[in-house]
């Protein structure tokens, strides 16, 4: 194919040739006189004149243009004359999974992360009828946000659409990639897009693809006849259920996968992030020797912090557990509130003004990254234009007054609209992350030493709520463990919450903060986190958080 490089196509201006295969070339162009970057998708010229090709180019256009997620590419522009067809797409510069993937295989956090996203944009892609039938690590772009965008919808189908649009003188996917009955060329549904999300899962957590060959119909057999491989044994830290779950998703007959990616995200949030001990000293000498999956990059456990976590006392358990809703209640506090008061927890009220610099740092440099290119608008919106481009001062003072985060949480609400609880859940996931890695928080390392899940939690909750303290430089958290599946996290006069009056609870950056302490923990598998009173919705400001374990 002739390169467009320093031509104009339409209104563009082509830049740079970025790559492309047999069927189009991607290019990077610049749009006028907007001065957009964009990338360009370009037809073959030769493929231009087999109408076949095009309308299936087209029809690529259309269904792109039905999909509208944050875990989808979305499409600009479509145009088809001048001996062309093109369409244009926002320019992601943060490579591919694929790049990632070139590295060595993801530690379990990154892996569960990117396959969520990844599973999410699927499930938005099949609830609209789309088939993508080619996902593959190439196809799946990394935005500078860190999010993972589903690409290339060249051989989707949708329901109803004719077959020969996508199969004429085409290849149907990717081996490896493939499912089953895709390799055999069947008509294929969703279930084939579920097998693929199973291989990613194979490859992100092992490195390599469950069936490889010589050549692409070795692979192809290996696909349909041979049996499923062990991941488990290829690297000795993952945990023997992820082959059970493994063996469903990519088994042969359709019928005995998950039905739905809904599904298959369910089970793998049920999945423990790592071998048991007890088997891992079990395990064989092969799969001792295969490369371990990464660490979540926190700090080290020190023999001191070890021995301090395992003389942490719970408070004595109780048996029932407070109302689970509120009451929209008065000044003197709601009902979950009174009960935990009744229960031992000693009410308290912030008097001071500001927080942490450190802390408000961290919160504002991860927002910027988080929102991208809205980042001056969401600033200005929250009256912090004097950070549009750079962070407040990163020393531990107390000197950042305390309603900048409430402020920045509204703008996030205002900006963004029905996609603001996403838009948060990633801003506390990732600044809980960061705070973590950067080791300022004085929770020491994760306790992964501490017997007893139960009393794990308790120490977790106890050092998260001592070094939140620190934060405000005052006592304004308090924790209870109600009964043996339960514990409750009280905030006081919530950062977040400050100022603001909701009508349903709005605290999700606080929800993604103590998932990301869990998972921090290793403790994701065990507990999930559930808001119970907003402190936005009674007016007190005071809000409850429940973590709860999975097996009630």
């Amino acid at each position: 194919m002739k390169d467009l490089t320093g031509t104009r196509v339409g209104s563009y201006e082509i830049v740079e040739r970025l790559g492309g295969g047999g069927m189009a070339v991607v290019y990077r162009a610049v749009q006028q006189p907007l001065g957009r970057e964009v990338a360009l998708k370009a037809l073959s010229p030769e493929l231009f004149q087999d109408d076949g090709f095009v309308k299936r180019f087209e029809a690529e256009a259309k269904t792109l243009a039905k999909l509208d997620h944050p875990n989808i590419l979305p499409i600009y522009d479509f145009e088809l004359g001048e001996g062309m067809a093109y369409l244009t797409m926002p320019l992601i510069r943060g490579g591919t999974l694929r790049d990632i993937l070139n590295r060595g295989p993801l530690d379990t956090l990154s892996a569960w992360r990117y396959l969520r996203e990844i599973g999410d944009g699927l499930q938005h892609a099949h609830d609209a009828g789309i088939v993508h039938r080619d996902l593959k690590p190439t196809n799946v772009l990394i935005h500078t946000d860190g999010r993972a965008m589903l690409a290339d919808f060249g051989l989707a189908r949708g329901a109803g659409q004719p077959t020969h649009l996508t199969t004429v003188g085409l290849a149907i996917g990717t081996p490896g990639y493939m499912a089953p009955e895709q390799v055999m060329g069947h008509d294929v549904d969703r279930r084939a897009d579920i097998y693929a999300m199973g291989v990613l899962t194979f490859e992100m957590l092992t490195g390599r693809l469950p069936f490889i060959g010589a050549n692409r119909m070795e692979v192809a057999y290996a696909t349909v006849n041979s049996p499923i491989p062990s991941a488990a044994r290829l690297n000795a830290v993952l945990p023997d259920e992820l082959d059970v779950l493994l063996a469903k998703v990519l088994a042969k007959d359709p019928a005995q996968r998950p039905q739905s990616v809904k599904d298959l995200l369910a089970q793998m949030a049920k999945l423990p992030q790592r071998r048991a001990a007890a088997n891992s000293q079990g395990a064989s000498a092969a799969a001792a020797m295969a490369r371990p999956i990464a660490q979540p990059q926190a700090p080290i456990p020190q023999p001191e912090a070890a021995a301090a976590a395992r003389v942490v006392s719970a408070p004595p358990p109780l048996h029932g557990s407070p109302p689970p809703t509120p009451s929209t209640g008065s000044s003197t506090g709601s009902s979950a509130i009174r009960t935990l008061q009744l229960m031992g927890v000693k009410p308290a009220r912030a008097r001071g003004r500001f927080i942490l610099n450190s802390h408000a740092a961290n919160l504002i440099h991860v927002a910027r990254d988080v929102t991208g290119v809205r980042w001056p608008e969401i600033a200005c919106t929250a009256g912090l234009a004097q950070y549009v481009d750079q962070d407040p001062p990163s020393d531990e003072q107390l000197a950042t007054p305390v309603e900048y985060l409430g402020r920045l949480n509204e703008a996030f609400e205002t900006s963004y609209g029905p996609e603001a609880e996403d838009q948060l859940r990633a801003w506390g996931r990732r600044a809980t992350e960061r705070w973590l890695a950067e080791g300022r928080h004085g929770m020491g390392g994760p306790r992964w030493l501490v017997p007893g899940r139960q009393r794990k939690l308790a120490g977790i909750v106890k050092n998260f709520s001592e070094a939140m303290d620190n934060v405000r430089g005052e006592h304004t958290h308090a924790w209870l463990q109600v009964d043996e599946y339960q514990f409750w996290l009280v905030n006081f006069s919530n950062m977040f919450a400050l100022g603001r009056i909701k009508t349903v609870k709005s605290c999700h950056i606080w929800v993604a903060t103590i998932e990301a302490i869990l998972r921090w923990a290793g403790l994701a598998n065990d507990w999930y986190v559930e808001e119970v009173e907003c402190g936005c919705v009674t007016g007190t400001f005071d809000c409850v958080f429940a973590i709860r374990s999975v097996e009630t």
